[in-house]
């Protein structure tokens, strides 16, 4: 059995979004990079450390996925709350930089 085997639930798709995102009911946003997404949640690359448990507000700003819109609606929202997951110093990077994993807060409806 491998160790390290993939715990996710739905498949991931590489996306090449910009978004910008917040904690949850605070002003300042910040700009971030989006890696890949699945129905789920997202990876994203960004230049502030957030706390893995913290609620933060994403808006996507510029889509730039190889795939169409149609095909990869399911997993990047427009607009939507998540929950950090994990946050990690991204290695050889040349300033400040971590990979974030949120996991996308279900609807209210």
């Amino acid at each position: 059995m491998n160790r390290y085997s993939d715990k996710r639930t739905f498949e991931r798709r590489n996306c090449d979004a910009l978004i910008t995102f917040s904690y949850f009911n605070q002003t300042n946003s910040y700009d971030a990079k989006v890696q890949n997404c699945c129905a789920g949640g997202m990876c994203f690359q960004s230049n502030l450390f957030l706390q893995p448990g913290a609620t933060v507000c994403i808006r996507v700003k510029e889509y730039r996925c190889a795939d169409s819109l149609n095909d990869n609606a399911d997993c990047l929202r427009g607009m939507t709350l998540a929950e950090v997951k994990w946050c990690n110093e991204l290695s050889g990077a040349d300033s400040d930089a971590y990979g974030v994993g949120v996991k996308y807060q279900a609807p209210a409806y």
